[in-house]
């Protein structure tokens, strides 16, 4: 298996996805996961993590590595601090880029080279190509004894390096979509990250989508046979359901994510402010960053809406939880979501939840009220309604927390197995 991001170290849905996945699997398969960075500790008995930050000379060619590597004309999404591919800008831009790695050449000071760049806390960063490059190299020698029956590969950062292991193995390769270029940058994209993405897609054997929604896209926007895509949805950890209060006198509506143009800021403004008109004692909570961050704070406050918004900023997980326990309402306005595990935590906490129907949750979270992410009007009704009637969010809560009990890792875990069964 190889993947990106991995607790401790993740900055998004992906790394909760892929550990959630493991987890599972784990009593199934014999798991050898392979990620960039790699945490002190692993609580996964039985699960062979192994960590390019770790690695050591005699698992990997150095004599090979080529760290020379340089983008030219190359199409880059400039990833600010804090932000992963999933923080893409709206704007590409096309330039010379050129990445260099100062290091000795023997093979001490090229092993020094390869701890460095895959150490630290910015597992993305600016030189994200360059680092997709050199683990797909890596990747290959460590998976050279061939001694496994299946590829299994997340995301479009590892699909060059599950593109080599498939070529000098010959083992079937398993791509796990969790989320497309197209979703981040928008349909007409067709930058080097998204001919990654289709070269990776028509490489595999199979496709696994955590969405229809997703798996639709992929039919439609990469020329993919839908025939390969199997649609596995995400799970969530099971935790028990708390609520608590806050010192607020207003009601608190809930946004967990990155701002970004994909997770529609713009409607979320819009909303709030109808909302705002008919239900005063109200506050937006916006907890997240993004390259749209500074615009949604600046036309909050050029609208007069400054006082209904509380801005938290990127919060840690144990924050995250206990937000989502005090909320009233969720809600999630994206234009494209290819899952949204936000939401399955929003009703864990027992917030009843107000998504956009272009996202993968809405497939599977039926006691949530869903919109066009486009339609403020229809956003603002459902947002009122769950504010003025708290018996109508309780009902819609109570609902929720039953789909929960088909949504797990467990569930997930079956039907990758299945997927693994029929290679």
């Amino acid at each position: 298996m190889l993947g990106w991001e991995f607790p401790p170290l993740f900055s998004g849905g992906l790394g909760v996805a892929t550990y959630g996945l493991v987890k599972s699997l784990n009593p199934l398969s014999h798991i050898r996961l392979i990620i960039p960075t790699a945490g002190t500790t692993n609580d996964l008995n039985g699960i062979n993590v192994i960590g390019l930050n770790q690695v050591s000379a005699e698992e990997i060619n150095l004599e090979k590595l080529d760290f020379s590597l340089q983008f030219q004309h190359t199409e880059v999404h400039r990833l600010p601090l804090l932000l992963s591919p999933y923080h893409y800008t709206n704007q590409a831009h096309s330039q010379h880029e050129f990445v260099h790695t100062h290091f000795s050449k023997d093979t001490l000071g090229k092993l020094k080279a390869v701890h460095s760049i895959f150490s630290g806390n910015e597992i993305y960063g600016f030189n994200i190509l360059h680092k997709v490059q050199l683990f797909a190299q890596l990747a290959e020698d460590l998976a050279a004894d061939g001694d496994f029956d299946v590829i299994h590969a997340h995301d479009w950062v590892t699909y060059p390096a599950a593109i080599q292991i498939k070529k000098s193995s010959g083992k079937p390769l398993v791509v796990h979509v969790h989320a497309l270029e197209t979703d981040r940058a928008g349909e007409d994209t067709r930058n080097s990250i998204y001919w990654m993405e289709r070269t990776g897609l028509e490489t595999a054997d199979r496709i696994i989508a955590v969405s229809a929604y997703t798996k639709e896209q992929i039919t439609k926007l990469y020329q993919i046979d839908a025939s390969k895509i199997t649609v596995v949805h995400n799970g969530i950890e099971p935790a028990p359901r708390e609520r608590k209060g806050h010192q607020l006198k207003d009601k608190l509506v809930l946004f967990l994510g990155r701002i970004t143009h994909q997770k529609g800021p713009e409607f979320l403004l819009e909303t709030a402010e109808k909302v705002s008109r008919v239900y005063p004692r109200v506050k937006f909570v916006v907890a997240g960053m993004g390259n749209q961050f500074a615009h949604l704070l600046e036309t909050s406050a050029y609208k007069k809406l400054g006082s209904k918004f509380i801005f938290a900023g990127f919060l840690s997980k144990s924050k995250v939880n206990e937000l989502l326990s005090m909320a009233d309402v969720y809600f999630m306005p994206s234009i494209s979501e290819p899952f949204g595990l936000s939401a399955l935590e929003a009703a864990q906490h027992a917030v009843p939840s107000v998504i956009s129907i272009q996202s993968g949750a809405a497939e599977v979270m039926k006691a949530s009220l869903q919109a066009n992410f486009w339609d403020t009007d229809k956003y603002a009704n459902y947002i009122h309604a769950l504010l003025r009637y708290e018996a109508l969010g309780k009902e819609l809560s109570a609902k929720a927390l039953v789909e929960l009990d088909q949504l797990t890792w467990d569930h997930a875990a079956k039907k990758i197995m299945n997927v693994y069964q029929s290679l």
